[in-house]
C-alpha cells in the first residue's frame, strides 16, 4: 500500500509540475559569418569586402593592459557591383557596428578575429571579420 501511494504520489509530482506549454516567445540564434580577407561577402543585391585590417592594438590575452585597444579594419561596399563606399570600421569594446543598412537589409560586423594572443603574430591572411546580416 505505501508503495502504491509513493508511486501515485510521484506521478502527481511530474505532472503538476512539468512544464507548461504556454506561447513563450523564444529568441532565434544569431547566425553569424566568416569574411575573410580579400574576400566578399554577398547578400541580396550587396556585397562586402574586407579590405585590410589597418590596425590591430587589441589587448592581448594573458596581458594586463591600461587600455582595451581596438581593430581598425577597412571594408568596400557594393551594390548590384557598383561600389558604393569604402569604409574605416573602428572594433572596440563598445559593442557592434553597421556596416551598412538600407530599408531592407542591414550588415552588421560583430568583431574582427582572431584575437591577440601573448607572444603571439597574426598573420595578415588570418584575419576575418564576423559579419550577421538582418532582413529589414
Amino acid at each position: 500500500m505505501k508503495n502504491l501511494i509513493c508511486v501515485a504520489f510521484m506521478i502527481f509530482t511530474a505532472l503538476a509540475f512539468s512544464q507548461d506549454a504556454s506561447d513563450k516567445k523564444v529568441k532565434a540564434p544569431k547566425i553569424i559569418s566568416k569574411l575573410k580577407l580579400n574576400t566578399a561577402y554577398k547578400a541580396k543585391n550587396i556585397e562586402v569586402k574586407l579590405v585590410e585590417v589597418v590596425s590591430d592594438s587589441r589587448c592581448p590575452k594573458g596581458v594586463n593592459c591600461m587600455w582595451a585597444g581596438e581593430a581598425v579594419v577597412l571594408v568596400d561596399v557594393y551594390k548590384d557591383g557598383e561600389k558604393l563606399e569604402s569604409k574605416k570600421i573602428t572594433f572596440d569594446s563598445k559593442g557592434d557596428k553597421t556596416i551598412f543598412s538600407s530599408d531592407t537589409i542591414s550588415i552588421i560586423g560583430h568583431s574582427v578575429m582572431p584575437y591577440p594572443e601573448a607572444n603571439s603574430k597574426i598573420e595578415p591572411e588570418a584575419y576575418y571579420l564576423q559579419l550577421e546580416v538582418k532582413d529589414l
